[in-house]
């Protein structure tokens, strides 16, 4: 009994500081692992979007970028005779994408269960109504028959169904949007002698040696139907050619587009850049010889 080795008795006060620091480094593992998962998922979906993004420009090179996808559908017919719906076979991952070439924006179904993809220009005046399981839409038959389709795309995650229906309402906003402004505005016929010097006029060095470029007489050419205007219409005209011209933004680059043509245009230009060349050269002190 002498020989046996006396116990150390450990209280509860000693043990309750190393459990809580366990707690804690358990805790802090868990969120570390946390966020290496969202980490990794982002990634993957990153990844996942560039290869998806590579085989649909493989399929169309005038694709520009992938708006939104879904991961799942598969495309149903409304047969109006029958009155029921009846699934055609064209399954797969569903993508709007954008191009560079008319039509803007596109719906793409990479299809499984065969060789043949599905997808549907959008275009002005695109309609779709989102009445669950389907987001359905009318397509235009390119047979000889024409007429058209009754479809609707079901989804497989019914989130991404009403992401989608939000999306395409905004697209078919805005080409309505963009349809109504070119519309409503009326381009103007300018002089290109007078756009050019209009466009070079704020070009000053507004100091002492500056020299500033001498603008020709602006002229706008009225439309056809204009020419026989009435006297109050002239004057307003003969008003409008004492000020300086004034271009928005879609004259502009219509005026642009055609002055970037025309050799005189250019030559206006580099005049224009020896005149300020020269001034700036004209400024530099003397060296100290």
């Amino acid at each position: 009994i002498n020989n046996t080795p006396p116990v150390t008795l450990v209280s509860c006060s000693q043990t309750q500081p190393k459990l809580h620091r366990l707690e804690t480094l358990n805790t802090c593992c868990l969120h570390l692992v946390e966020k290496i998962e969202i980490m990794a998922s982002s990634l993957t979906a990153d990844a996942r979007k560039k290869a998806n993004l590579r085989v649909l420009q493989r399929l169309d090179t005038s694709v520009l970028d992938i708006v939104d996808s879904a991961s799942h559908v598969v495309l149903y017919e409304f047969q109006q005779t029958e009155q029921k719906w009846e699934k055609k076979n064209v399954d797969g991952s569903l993508f709007l994408v954008k191009k560079s070439e008319q039509p803007r924006f596109q719906l793409v179904i990479l299809n499984r269960s065969s060789a043949d993809n599905w997808s549907l220009p959008i275009l002005l005046g695109f309609q779709m109504q989102d009445s669950d399981p389907f987001l359905i839409f009318r397509q235009h038959n390119q047979d000889n028959n024409g007429g058209e389709s009754i479809l609707g795309i079901w989804f497989h995650d019914a989130k991404e169904r009403v992401a989608f229906a939000q999306l395409l309402d905004k697209v078919a906003k805005s080409l309505e949007y963009v349809a109504e402004s070119d519309k409503n505005h009326v381009p103007l016929q300018v002089d290109q002698g007078a756009a050019a010097a209009a466009l070079l006029s704020p070009l000053s060095l507004n100091e002492n040696n500056a020299t500033t470029p001498q603008t020709k007489e602006t002229h706008v050419v009225a439309p056809a139907n204009e020419q026989h205007s009435t006297g109050g219409q002239q004057q307003q005209q003969q008003q409008a050619q004492q000020e300086p011209l004034v271009l928005d933004k879609k004259s502009l680059q219509l005026a642009l587009l055609s002055l970037i043509q025309d050799d005189r245009f250019l030559d206006l230009i580099h005049a224009q850049y020896l005149k300020v060349a020269h001034a700036r050269s004209s400024r530099k002190p003397p060296s100290n010889n």
